[in-house]
């Protein structure tokens, strides 16, 4: 029997060599995209301290044309033989020598669509880029070349990370510092406005009739869920409003059941709390405190980490002609999502950890639906909307900018009887020439002001034809690509 068990000891000992030979190349494979992730981490951190590497959230509000801008800003910084940034500090100076866009680092986030935007603006007729509707990020390797005498290849590489995020999910911020009941009269509060509370009646007497202390039946609250969120829809298409909560039902279709009650009043925290589990009150607070948990706070945490600087887009020009209701919302969403960002300088560590916003940016987009005569008094009407709200955070040293531009201009300026005016193709490509009502630089504090604004909206207008020859005409790209970068390069 000696031999049989000696055989099988031999055989065993073959069976487990051939195991190790065969799992060999997979730890070998394993311990190359370690060191390979180590390597690219150590860069990051190195890139980090040395001010070689910098992120920016970019989003926008409703209709603000964050895709067309990315294309755009990538687009320019890539081939700057055929851009014009005579405002960019390095390509007046011939020091830009060009861009790469590559996947950004361990965000866990899809890259940005850059060629399928760019085929959209090229192709003939072009078209405008779909609307994003979700996270994305990118890095791009801006390459400039060095004017210091001991840089060894005279060049150097700034690191942009580019991360953008809808708009409406900024509008969610604000619910990380309000509970259920807070929330509810916040929204009570909107509900009562003119504006909001014709849109829908029914809704609205709905909300206000249901008992917080009675027993939720889940199909009515969600029926009301649907009623509330093509409410959200109608606020956003037909009044232009911005501050619109929870902003993700804006964008898809997910039953997340988050619904305001509107009459709290004679209910303290405590009765509140006191409730039953399957009340209405109950039963909406748990809906409310999900969505926060699984959407808001997880978006902010994994998103918000890296920031440095932060770009809203606004479409200044589609919320003005929308009339007062509009720019006040506007307003109310810039006080909202004042404290959301860390403010201030971020020390030599904490820009590994937790770096903090150190210059916010708002820019006015599509200004070239209106005269270069009115694209001033725009940006100084943006600036005036952001003064009051932003006052506080400018006192702990963070530097507030707005600007005014077009990503894409869509028109020229021509003459008609004397007269100055814009000439170029509407959605259906149909060519005309209209004039704009003149902007003024001070919002109207009467409602007969209003009226200079009223039905005069200019027409929304289709990339131009020509960009496939290689060159992407814009507004005041450069100068804001100055406010964002300028003192890194």
């Amino acid at each position: 029997m000696e031999p049989k068990v000696t055989e099988c000891v031999s055989l065993d000992r073959e069976d487990s060599m051939s195991r190790e030979s065969q799992s060999r190349p997979h730890l070998k494979e394993k311990l190359r995209r370690w060191s390979r992730e180590a390597q690219d981490k150590s860069h990051w951190a190195a890139e980090r301290l040395l001010d070689r590497r910098i992120c920016i959230g970019i989003t926008g509000l409703s209709g603000a044309g964050k895709s067309t801008f990315l294309t755009s800003l990538i687009y320019q910084l890539c081939n700057p033989e055929k851009s014009q940034l005579p405002g960019f500090a390095p390509a007046l100076n011939g020091d830009l020598l060009g861009a790469e866009l590559k996947p950004a680092l361990d965000s866990g986030l899809a890259p940005f669509d850059y060629q399928t935007c760019l085929s959209a603006l090229m192709a003939e007729p072009p078209s405008w880029p779909q609307s994003t509707r979700d996270a994305s990020a990118m890095e791009l390797h801006i390459h400039l070349r060095s004017r210091r005498r001991f840089r060894g290849n005279g060049r150097k590489t700034l690191v942009v990370e580019l991360r953008d995020y809808p708009g409406e999910w900024l509008m969610d911020l604000p619910l990380l510092r309000m509970d259920y009941a807070e929330w509810c009269r916040h929204q009570a509060h909107l509900f009562s406005t003119d504006a909001r509370s014709m849109l829908a009646p029914q809704l609205t007497a709905q909300l206000a009739a249901l008992s917080p202390q009675a027993n939720a039946s889940e199909v009515n609250l969600d029926e009301l869920w649907g009623e509330y969120r093509a409410y959200l829809l109608s606020c956003r298409t037909k009044l232009n409003l911005s501050y619109l909560q929870p902003g993700r039902a804006l964008l898809d279709e997910e039953a997340y059941g988050v619904v305001p009650l509107l009459d709290l009043r004679g209910l303290d925290a405590g009765q509140l709390a006191a409730l039953s589990e399957s009340s209405v009150f109950k039963v909406l607070q748990a809906r409310y405190e999900r969505y926060v948990q699984a959407q808001v706070k997880p978006f902010v945490d994994s998103h918000f980490r890296h920031i440095d600087r932060q770009l809203v887009l606004v479409d200044m020009i589609g919320t003005l002609f929308a009339g007062e209701q509009s720019l006040e919302d506007m307003r109310l969403a810039f006080a909202h999502i004042a404290d959301t960002f860390r403010y201030g300088e971020s020390g030599f560590l904490s820009k590994l950890w937790r770096p903090k916003v150190n210059r916010l940016l708002f820019a006015a987009t599509k200004v070239d639906q209106v005269l270069a005569a009115d694209h001033d008094a725009l940006r100084q009407l943006l600036g005036q909307q952001l003064q009051q709200t932003f006052s506080d955070a400018r006192h702990r040293g963070l530097p507030v900018f707005s600007e005014a531009i077009a990503a894409v201009r869509c028109s020229r300026e021509g003459q008609k009887n004397g007269r100055r005016m814009l000439m170029g193709y509407d959605l259906e490509g149909q060519y005309l020439g209209f004039e704009n009502a003149e902007i003024f630089a001070q919002a109207p504090y009467e409602e007969q002001g209003w009226s200079h604004y009223a039905g005069a909206a200019p027409p929304q207008l289709r990339p131009p034809v020509g960009m496939q020859e290689g060159h992407i005409p814009h507004i005041r790209v450069d100068a804001l690509l100055n406010l964002l970068l300028g003192d890194k390069v």
